[in-house]
């Protein structure tokens, strides 16, 4: 068995997204550009931490309308409550500890925005949100999204902490995200002086990403907002001295190439022109 150490600290980026959401760029990272990150994380494209902020009465903070192509979102809620609404027709709610799986395919508009009880009360809200490509032959498949509510990824014990799978299999448990590119995805966290050690398959990019407290990957030591992109081995092992809350992720390469601009994620530059085309001409539908 040898375990992958850290191949680089790649540290997040604060920013903000939407109508003010205040967050922290994970992937990429500061340092990185889009090429580079999109080799060095195939098949993840973005990935964001939103939060932990406290809406005061009447913030409206979220992601107004706005058009996706070509890859897929996995939004997980870890505190708070948003509303999904999309050009399909389609509406949920997101609660702590779901998750919204959306297909963009061949294009989608969509909104999370807070629910009524935040624009009036206030509110705490907190979560990740993952960029996952499509390979070529998915990119124009049906939009569409899907609810991963918290009672189907509950919270598993581990001795020293416990984790959620989201997609994949992680310490035996399966998450239920199905996407066509192969990854492995979950929210670990650890008590003071906790361990977790994993199988990982061969070729596989991995990455851990505290979010709060830090954690030593071989010794490395990876503080929170940062992405620690793991190097050769057949094993993930890290452990946190002090506690901390993470989140894994693990897929196989697509190896494809990347057009992006935005919103929109293809294989080549004349797909991506195709996209804005499609979207200013109202084909990828619009929210009632």
């Amino acid at each position: 068995m040898s375990f992958k150490p850290v191949l680089r600290l790649i540290p997040g980026q604060p920013t903000q997204d939407g109508n003010r959401v205040p967050l922290t760029r994970l992937v990429p990272g500061r340092g990185q550009h889009g090429t580079e990150a999109f080799r060095d994380m195939d098949p993840f494209l973005l990935m964001d931490h939103f939060g932990p902020m406290v809406l005061k009465p009447g913030t409206d903070a979220g992601f107004p309308p706005h058009p996706h192509k070509g890859f897929q979102t996995l939004t997980y809620l870890i505190q708070g409550a948003f509303r999904h609404r999309d050009s399909t027709g389609g509406s949920g709610l997101l609660r702590p500890g779901g998750a919204q799986l959306m297909n963009a395919g061949s294009g989608i508009v969509h909104e999370e925005m807070p629910v009524p009880e935040h624009l009036e009360t206030g509110g705490a809200i907190e979560g990740v949100q993952l960029w996952i490509n499509l390979p070529k032959a998915a990119k124009g498949s049906t939009p569409g999204y899907t609810d991963l509510q918290p009672e189907t990824m509950p919270w598993q014990p581990l001795p020293g902490g416990r984790i959620r799978v989201l997609a994949g299999t992680w310490a035996g448990v399966t998450g239920p995200a199905q996407t066509p590119a192969r990854i492995a995805y979950a929210h670990l966290e650890l008590e003071p002086g906790g361990r977790f050690q994993q199988f990982l398959p061969g070729g596989w990019v991995a990455a851990v990403v505290p979010l709060q407290g830090s954690v030593l990957v071989e010794g490395t030591q990876v503080p929170a907002d940062t992405v620690a992109l793991l190097g050769e081995g057949d094993s993930l092992a890290l452990e946190s001295p002090e506690g901390a809350s993470l989140m894994l992720l693990a897929g196989e390469p697509l190896r494809e190439p990347i057009a992006h601009y935005g919103p929109f994620v293809m294989n080549t530059r004349e797909e991506l022109e195709q996209a804005f085309q499609e979207y200013q001409q109202g084909l990828m539908g619009q929210l009632v």
